[in-house]
């Protein structure tokens, strides 16, 4: 980190792996790049990572070829501010959002002067495509309608997806559109009132995966960059009816194995035009899932939703906490022929990452008038062809107002403040006056604090807590300008 101070994809047959396409770039030539960021999907919702009813089996081939990561973490336990980090490579604290979830009346939205990976990867000439759903702004009263709030404004080509989470009453299903003109300019409203409108819930993975087919078909020829933020798994669970009572484990498993099928149909449709050479696949979520609801009854929007809730397993606590559970989940990388099979890094990493490591292989320059907090981790998906060391991993667990509630060096990790899904305190109480400390290689489900046998650690962590939200108020973000 730098600071400013049901488907089993089967492989395609031989003849359709070769291909005139294959002459025209070299593999890390500005490769494709295809990012799936899945919504509240937990670290044991997958089979790789041993879920013993889930059937994700086209993941389960991506972990095998490409490279699994063992310690993945999103910055944020919500989505907006996950997201942010995805696209801009820099922490919560730097979004100006104050908050870690951007509602469908907020003011604030993706400021337009932050580069994502969209914007940075259309200067190099990739054609760049969102389909799913955005979550971070939405024109509305309270920002005078703005369009800027939309994916457009942020680098991106073409876009099919809902505004902010399909939970919402005022939830919208939108796509861009050069003539639109309702209710936004240069969009089209498909449907809104999503809790409302199930049938609609139902399809959006189908929709997502069709648009995306197509636009990899459109743009075979030039490099692409395909972000793919399904709705799913996030409460209420909507599935296709070919998948609607496949699974063993209930709807959940519904909503996992049309996911893992949509995965399937992506990579079959590379390895069909002969470019999966050149194109690097990262499946990853926004967050831990939903493990309880506090109340015993089911929720009233979302049905049986106690049945429904995903697992973090071997973690502790899930989506809304700075616990492992909450930012820790899946990590794979795929990209064949350049990614050894097989590969296990067990190094920790995060989605602050992934754009400086997508700019150093589009041969795109780190903006350098704004902190870049990800590090280049090309070096991990393959020493040989890119040569070099990572950075260290200093890392900010950001909490509801984005400010960090954690922070974690090398692999110590110290809670300043705590917030969970179980219960504020969940058995423990932290302040800066009193932190706890945890070893979270050797102690997977932070049970023991070692804060008070390893003084020296607690304030080593303390100083980089220090330093980073000393490097906020040098570069606070472009709201607070």
């Amino acid at each position: 980190m730098r600071y400013l101070t049901r488907t089993l994809l089967v492989p395609a047959a031989a003849g359709l792996l070769l291909s005139p396409l294959d002459a025209v770039r070299e593999p890390a030539d500005r490769p494709n790049v295809v990012v799936v960021f899945l919504d509240d999907a937990g670290y044991g919702d997958f089979a790789h990572t041993g879920n013993p009813t889930i059937e994700t089996p086209n993941l389960t081939r991506l972990a095998r070829e490409g490279a699994t990561f063992t310690q993945f973490y999103v910055t944020s336990p919500a989505c907006s501010a996950s997201r942010y980090s995805l696209l801009t490579g820099r922490t919560p604290g730097r979004s100006g959002l104050g908050r870690w979830v951007v509602g469908p009346q907020a003011e604030r939205h993706l400021h337009p002067d932050e580069i994502t990976i969209a914007d940075g990867l259309r200067t190099a000439g990739y054609a760049t495509g969102i389909f799913g759903k955005w979550h971070l702004g939405t024109p509305n009263e309270r920002n005078a309608q703005t369009p800027d709030a939309l994916p457009l404004a942020h680098g991106f080509d073409t876009w099919v997806g809902t505004d902010v989470s399909h939970d919402y009453d005022r939830s919208r299903l939108i796509e861009s559109s050069p003539d639109g003109e309702t209710p936004i300019r240069g969009y089209e409203l498909i449907a809104e009132g999503l809790p409302d409108r199930p049938e609609i819930g139902a399809t959006l993975t189908s929709l997502y995966t069709e648009r995306a087919v197509a636009f990899i078909r459109e743009n075979r020829d030039e490099p692409f960059f395909l972000y793919l933020p399904h709705n799913m798994p996030h409460l209420g669970l909507y599935v296709a009816d070919a998948f609607r009572g496949t699974s063993r484990r209930g709807l959940l498993g519904d909503v996992m194995a049309e996911i893992d099928d949509s995965l399937g149909r992506i990579v079959a449709e590379l390895e069909r035009l002969g470019i999966a050479k050149n194109t690097m696949v990262v499946v990853t979520s926004d967050n831990g899932p939903w493990i309880r609801f506090r109340d015993t009854e089911d929720h009233p929007k979302y049905g049986e939703a106690r049945l429904h809730v995903g697992y973090a397993m071997p973690f502790r606590d899930g989506k809304g906490s700075t616990w492992e559970g909450g930012v820790r989940v899946p990590g794979v990388f795929w990209w064949p022929g350049m990614i050894e099979p097989e590969t296990v890094e067990l190094a920790p990493v995060s989605t602050l990452d992934i754009l400086p490591t997508v700019f150093h292989l589009a041969e795109v320059p780190l903006p350098g008038d704004r902190v870049i907090d990800g590090r280049n981790i090309a070096p991990y998906l393959n020493r040989d062809r890119f040569g070099g060391e990572v950075g260290e991993f200093r890392f900010p667990y950001s909490g509801p107002d984005n400010t960090a509630f954690a922070f974690r060096e090398g692999p110590w990790k110290l809670h300043i403040r705590l917030t969970s899904q179980l219960g504020t305190d969940h058995g423990f109480s932290a302040s800066r006056e009193s932190p706890l400390l945890f070893q979270v290689e050797q102690d997977l489900g932070e049970r023991i604090d070692r804060s008070g046998e390893r003084p020296e650690v607690t304030a080593a962590l303390l100083r980089s807590l220090g330093e980073y939200e000393r490097s906020l108020e040098d570069d606070p973000g472009f709201w607070d300008e």
